[in-house]
């Protein structure tokens, strides 16, 4: 893990389905990039995940509602990354590992990378490809939700996760190896539940969506 005398530029990059985007994904984010202050925020799309069945939404429709989402962020500048889904496209399987690599090549070994999930990805760490290796590219941020705690992960990933613990400082100016958990994050949303409840028309469900995306959303029937 290397520390420059000055800080390194840095990159947040949140993952996911977005399948939909929702506020629990623009809360993570925000929490992170209060803590961390990156140069850049960037958003990549899943393809195809591989622990998931058939995304319900569309890439295109995907891409579109992260764009409404995260278009007045004003922490850091936003990149919506569509490599994943283009590899998708191209039938190629894709892992986070992959991804990451991709990412530490193109910014080379001087830049700082945070990966930041949600407490329920940090739960599953175990179960990711080459998921120890994931460190050498970049460093690992976490969010808890309500009621969580880091022993209710697999022991080798709290064990993992307890001996790269860094401050957010220390992650801030360093490229790759760290472990962050933002203590607690207030919101906890299932995007299982949600989909279910904007099929439903739940008014309480259609609360954790940002307005333009449910505009969106409803326009194109999409739940």
């Amino acid at each position: 893990m290397g520390v420059s005398a000055t800080k390194p530029y840095c990159v947040l990059v949140l993952g996911g389905s977005f399948d939909p985007v929702h506020n629990g994904h623009i809360e993570l984010a925000r929490s992170l990039c209060n803590r961390l202050k990156p140069d850049e925020l960037r958003i990549i799309p899943a393809g195809q995940p591989w622990q998931k069945s058939a995304l319900t939404a569309t890439s295109e429709q995907r891409v579109s509602m992260l764009k409404l989402a995260f278009e007045n962020w004003e922490t850091c500048p936003v990149i919506i990354d569509e490599q994943e889904i283009l590899r998708a496209k191209q039938q190629q399987i894709n892992y986070t590992i992959d991804t990451l690599r991709v990412l530490r090549q193109q910014f080379g070994a001087d830049v700082s990378i945070s990966f930041a999930m949600g407490a329920d990805q940090l739960q599953n760490l175990h179960t990711w490809h080459h998921w120890k290796d994931l460190f050498e590219l970049a460093h690992l941020c976490a969010a808890a939700r309500p009621g969580f705690s880091l022993e209710s992960a697999a022991p080798e990933v709290t064990q993992e996760w307890q001996k790269r613990r860094r401050s957010a400082e220390d992650i801030r100016a360093s490229v790759a190896g760290g472990s962050y958990l933002e203590p607690e994050l207030a919101m906890d949303v299932s995007a299982t539940q949600l989909r279910t409840g904007l099929h439903q028309h739940n008014p309480t469900m259609r609360l954790l969506v940002p307005a333009k995306v449910l505009d969106y959303i409803q326009q194109h029937t999409i739940y």
